[in-house]
């Protein structure tokens, strides 16, 4: 359970510095394109970065030279580079040198509680002396967690640990007294993000905006940032992604807009990253504009080629394991109550839409709740008739409970639904903690064919690293079937729901290109687009599906440069 504690990995080092390479190159293999037009094909040959023909093998060596490198990868399957359309490069960073609690093992297939402050006892162990312990990746078990809990681990000095969903904090007495959780914190917060006991004192388990705000007091350092982003940019690599949204710029640490940037500027970042800058909800309406031009400045200002801040992230609730996702029917387990409402007014939210699109920006919304979602598809929909534009490439990502009367409403208005397969199968113990919160609504949660069915161009995440994998073979697997092998037909979850291996393929490429207004520069393999790839032993198309989940991605490809290899003599 012990996390890497940031070494600078020389190999990923050493191949990102040769990006911007002269060389050309030619990928023989077989190549899935994702092009209508030319489906498939034998091999690609690439210039200066930039892909030059699609085609036969043998028409493609004629464009070679003395100085081309050639990769055969026989019957290996080259795809476009992958796309992940929501998540957390910082978080990543950050985690990289916290206690990993995903990795705690299970007793008798459950976890309890005190089997993280076991975790954490171990992981002071190997870390003694430090000034304060982080971990990340636990989820509410047995019963609610409280700072007495880990006072007897660890009685003196500040510990932090973050749930698995990165939406609540577990403090010791040590961090709630340096951070003035206390009866102000009540008042000023709630006791649905500050929780308390019979007496109505804070417990020490925080949630939302408290928890968030703690993260960011509690960062990294800019140069812990870039370290541990580079480690993220290993770990994209590997899995075959060549770009990804970060979906929470601004979140934890306050460094981290210089930290991309100067990776960029020193030639180390080539994980084209499409930002959106997290606003708060709740500013005051006198300084919403402010809040709204420091988007824009910012979007000015980092606008280059590996980097880039395309636009908004907004919350309208939290999430239904704390009970702060936002409901249209009450919780199961707590009658009366409905959940966190985070941003309630679409008419707020009309008017940070109109903004970002009116100034060629997104909005990319964290929608968990059916209320919260019909919130924001107001608010997309009032922004879409002041301004008359619909293609404003605006995003909704997780809907986890969605009111089927919402449906047409993500076509009417060209919203992007950002969903996660992984999250679909009945998990053991997410799936029986969301039946015992929200009842029979866990039965249909998650959809993906729906919005297929209208049209949408849908696309995946993993949310990573709130999902401990961000796998494509496990996202196409789960998209096709809603269960894993593990599980079988009993972790089949609304199966209506299942989607075609074509469309899985479109939602990590093509569609999440269309996202960043990328379309003609990403996601396909076409003469004039960029020499992205990724190369897998597996043919998602063809293969069975058993084969598919145990896919290994054999090399990555940024700007027709080698940035990842499983062979290490490449």
């Amino acid at each position: 359970m012990k996390r890497a504690c940031l070494p600078l990995l020389l190999s990923a080092v050493l191949l990102i510095a040769g990006c911007g390479s002269k060389e050309t190159l030619l990928l023989i293999g077989n190549v899935v394109t994702m092009d209508e037009a030319t489906p498939a094909a034998e091999a690609v040959f690439v210039e200066n970065g930039v892909i030059k023909y699609v085609g036969s093998r043998e028409e493609a060596r004629k464009f070679c030279n003395s100085k081309t490198v050639v990769k055969d990868y026989g019957s290996a399957s080259i795809y476009p580079g992958f796309l992940e359309a929501h998540t957390h490069g910082l978080l990543a960073a950050d985690r990289f040198q916290q206690a990993d609690l995903t990795e705690v093992t299970y007793r008798d297939g459950v976890v309890v509680m005190d089997d993280y402050v076991q975790a954490m006892k171990q992981f002071m162990a190997e870390h003694p002396g430090m000034t304060m312990y982080k971990g990340a990746g636990w989820l509410v078990k047995d019963r609610e967690p409280n700072a007495a809990m880990l006072d007897v681990i660890c009685p003196d000095v500040p510990m932090f640990l973050n749930t698995e969903d990165g939406h609540s904090m577990w403090l010791n007495t040590a961090a709630m007294k340096q951070f003035g959780i206390d009866a102000d914190a009540v008042m000023k917060y709630g006791a649905d993000c500050v929780r308390v006991d019979a007496d109505g004192n804070p417990t020490g388990y925080l949630s939302e905006n408290p928890a968030i705000e703690i993260l960011g007091k509690i960062s990294m350092t800019k140069d812990q940032c870039k370290a541990g982003l580079l480690m993220w940019q290993e770990k994209a690599f590997s899995y075959g992604f060549t770009a990804v949204t970060e979906a929470g710029l601004g979140l934890g640490c306050p460094y981290a807009t210089e930290a991309y940037q100067e990776l960029c500027d020193e030639g180390l970042w080539k994980l084209r990253t499409y930002a959106n800058l997290v606003i708060d909800e709740n500013v005051p309406d006198s300084k919403l504009d402010s809040a709204l031009n420091n988007v824009l400045a910012m979007h000015n200002r980092h606008n280059g080629e590996y980097f880039k801040i395309i636009g908004t992230k907004m919350f309208i609730d939290g999430v239904i394991e704390a009970h702060t996702g936002w409901l249209q029917e009450e919780y199961s387990d707590m009658p009366g109550y409905y959940g966190l409402k985070r941003c309630p007014e679409p008419s707020r939210v009309a008017k940070i839409v109109a903004f970002n699109n009116l100034n060629g920006m997104n909005v990319h919304f964290h929608t968990i709740g059916d209320a919260a979602i019909h919130t924001a598809i107001e608010g997309i929909s009032q922004a879409v008739a002041q301004t008359g534009i619909r293609d404003g490439r605006n995003s909704m990502s997780h809907l986890q409970v969605v009111n089927p009367r919402d449906f047409q409403a993500f076509a009417d208005n060209d919203i992007i639904p950002v969903v996660a397969p992984l999250w679909t199968p009945k998990l053991p113990p997410e799936y029986d903690i969301t039946c015992s919160f929200i009842g029979k609504r866990a039965d249909t949660q998650y959809p993906i064919k729906s919005f297929c069915d209208l049209g949408c161009k849908v696309n995946f995440h993993s949310d990573y690293p709130i999902s401990s994998s961000m796998s494509v073979a496990c996202s196409v697997y789960t998209a096709v079937t809603r269960t894993l092998p593990s599980l079988g037909q009993d972790g089949v979850h609304n199966p209506a729901e299942c989607i075609t291996r074509e469309q899985a393929l479109q939602a990590m490429t093509t569609n999440v290109a269309y996202q960043w207004r990328e379309e003609d520069r990403q996601g396909s393999i076409a003469a004039g687009k960029i020499a992205n790839f990724a190369v897998c032993d597996t043919d998602f198309m063809k293969d069975n599906l058993d084969t598919i989940w145990n896919t290994g991605i054999l090399a990555t490809y940024v700007d027709g440069v080698l940035v990842y290899s499983s062979n290490n003599n490449e």
